[in-house]
């Protein structure tokens, strides 16, 4: 099997940082679910202050839980990471969510998001390397421009299974006929 046949089953939605990434998928995840299609994963929808990002929390696609994520304030027991200081229990409980979402047999399961950290072998990446693995399991990645290159040769992603907000359409039309 080569890289291509291989990783089939993982698209990319990519944009720039505040273009609407989550938000789209958002709302592109509820009409799948209103079709029946079974979504599971995150969002991180994020808290804006003076028109950057300044906090985030880790959702639930499938339950609507949350857990506060990152924060640019500093908080007991968080790590600091950049600019961001993030909550280890929400890596714990998004490994969580991942594992059951393979368990559950989801027919989509979102990461939001791919990131610096997953890139550096930390955040998600152990259960990126683990959900490449597993081809019986589609995901879509959210993944912002500026570090697509390196997500699509360190994962090795086809080309043709990038999306930005302006395509995303094309995508989802497939998964609700």
């Amino acid at each position: 099997m080569n890289d291509l046949t291989r990783h089939h089953h993982i698209f990319v939605l990519t944009g720039p940082v505040q273009g609407g990434k989550t938000t789209t998928v958002s709302e592109k995840v509820t009409q799948l679910r209103n079709r029946g299609v079974k979504v599971m994963g995150f969002l991180c929808p994020g808290s804006f202050s003076e028109g950057k990002r300044s906090a985030f929390d880790l959702e639930n696609i499938e339950t609507g839980d949350q857990i506060p994520m990152g924060s640019e304030r500093e908080k007991k027991g968080w790590v600091k990471y950049r600019r961001f200081f993030f909550n280890p229990e929400a890596f714990i409980r998004g490994a969580t969510w991942i594992s059951e979402s393979i368990k559950r047999d989801a027919d989509l399961i979102v990461i939001d998001e791919v990131g610096p950290m997953e890139l550096e072998g930390i955040g998600w990446s152990k259960a990126l390397d683990n959900l490449v693995k597993i081809s019986s399991v589609t995901q879509l990645w959210i993944v912002r421009q500026q570090i697509l290159p390196e997500v699509i040769e360190k994962w090795k992603i086809p080309e043709n299974h990038l999306f930005t907000i302006k395509t995303i359409e094309d995508l989802t039309h497939k998964w609700m006929l």
